[in-house]
């Protein structure tokens, strides 16, 4: 097993952690519960290398960049 640590803004850990409490409430007593960390590593485990070395690229692109990055409308 890997372990990776992160640090997120906390909006979004909120954002996980809300999702988690509203599973918890769907799905009634599950033992384990299920937590913001469960939701994120889920989400993670979604993209294969390729994709994770198109992300990094990107943003190193982006970071060694004088250009100013496009806006992410996502991202407020």
């Amino acid at each position: 097993m890997i372990t990776i640590n992160l640090t997120l803004p906390a909006s979004v850990y909120a954002t996980y952690a809300d999702a988690a409490e509203e599973l918890n409430r769907r799905f009634g007593q599950t033992d384990p519960k299920l937590e913001a960390k469960t939701l994120i590593a889920f989400t993670l485990a979604r993209y294969d290398s390729a994709d994770v070395c198109g992300h990094f690229d990107l943003a190193l692109r982006i970071a060694r960049s004088e250009a100013k990055p496009l806006p992410n409308p996502v991202l407020r």
